[in-house]
């Protein structure tokens, strides 16, 4: 991967990040991140889904979730709550499988599935829980890809020189 490479995926880790935290500050906190389409912050929103939804759709076994997460941006879960909430939990539900498979990182699914404990009292507080957990676990994963790619650049560099 290129330094350009590693810079996009920080940015979108971080505006991933970052979209919880304006969604808590900007005025009432509503019932889903998805309320926040029909507000101020709905460029933010289809910003924020779109291009982690492309960066996720880099990752081979993230495809499915990528996908979910374009569908259901897709469908704005005022207009199409039946469709958007399908697709939002599948989502949800298919980050598991790729976080649960990286032996190395995963402790990230103890908060990922304690969030579930906090669903029974709010649906947003789960969802903030779980971006929060994703995106944490996404910037370990590219910490870790730069150490190897760094590791295999050094050792190039010593057999060519």
């Amino acid at each position: 991967m290129t330094n350009r490479d590693y810079l996009i995926r920080i940015f979108v880790i971080t505006l991933a990040l970052s979209f919880p935290i304006f969604c808590l500050f900007h005025g009432e906190l509503r019932g889903s991140l998805s309320k926040y389409f029909n507000s101020s912050l709905q460029p933010y929103y289809l910003l924020t889904n779109v291009l982690t939804a492309y960066l996720l759709y880099s990752l081979d076994e993230w495809k499915c979730p990528a996908i979910f997460l374009l569908v259901l941006t897709v469908f704005p879960v005022d207009s199409h709550k039946l469709i958007h909430n399908i697709f939002a939990y599948a989502f949800f539900i298919s980050c598991f499988k790729p976080m649960f498979d990286h032996n190395r990182l995963q402790p990230y699914i103890i908060p990922y599935l304690l969030s579930l404990v906090v669903l029974l009292n709010s649906f947003i507080w789960t969802e903030i829980i779980c971006i929060l957990t994703l995106c944490s676990f996404h910037s370990h994963l590219l910490y870790l890809r730069y150490k190897v790619d760094n590791l295999r650049k050094k050792q190039t560099n010593e057999v060519t020189n």
